[in-house]
């Protein structure tokens, strides 16, 4: 009699763990990179910040690696009043893989424009990929580890037959 009901119980507390996460959790993580581009509208270091898990791990484009919520809010409290005042960011698009209910990858593309940064001759926008790993903590979906990463410009022959999840479109 003990047997079953120990496997049960197994079953009962591992299923917690094998459980799909809902729906109101998949539309949640992928409003994350439109809460990430309205809050840099604001132009706002702090607003930006309340996406961040307080023990963050955020790696710029530039390989700047920042630890903790208030490193990432000074750093780009500078940045969005200085260098990057007048940029505009767009999500372009976006893909999410759940690794557990309560932790996901989120992956996402975005252009910015006005950051000083954007090609020269064209004036095209700059464009780069989010790598973000994004983990519930009690109700709320925070990015616990972040990876910016510059898009390189031209044709890479090692794509050939390979289909990313998310590509950039093509420039104009």
């Amino acid at each position: 009699m003990k047997r079953p009901i120990l496997c049960l119980l197994l079953v009962f507390v591992l299923s917690r763990y094998a459980a799909p996460q809902t729906k109101a959790d998949e539309a949640a993580v992928q409003q994350i990179p439109k809460a990430f581009v309205s809050a840099w509208a604001t132009h706002d270091g702090h607003q930006l910040a309340k996406l961040m898990a307080d023990d963050v791990d955020f790696v710029n484009v530039g390989g700047d690696w920042m630890h903790g919520r208030p490193d990432f809010e000074l750093y780009h409290t500078r940045l969005l009043a200085g260098p990057f005042k007048d940029s505009t960011l767009t999500m372009l698009d976006a893909a999410v893989r759940f690794i557990r209910p309560d932790l996901a990858v989120l992956h996402w593309t975005w252009s910015i424009k006005g950051d000083g940064e954007e090609d020269a001759k064209t004036h095209a926008p700059r464009r780069g990929i989010f790598t973000m790993l994004v983990q519930k903590r009690e109700d709320a979906w925070l990015i616990a580890v972040a990876q910016n990463t510059n898009e390189m410009p031209g044709p890479n022959p090692e794509l050939d037959g390979i289909k990313p999840p998310i590509a950039f479109p093509p420039t104009r």
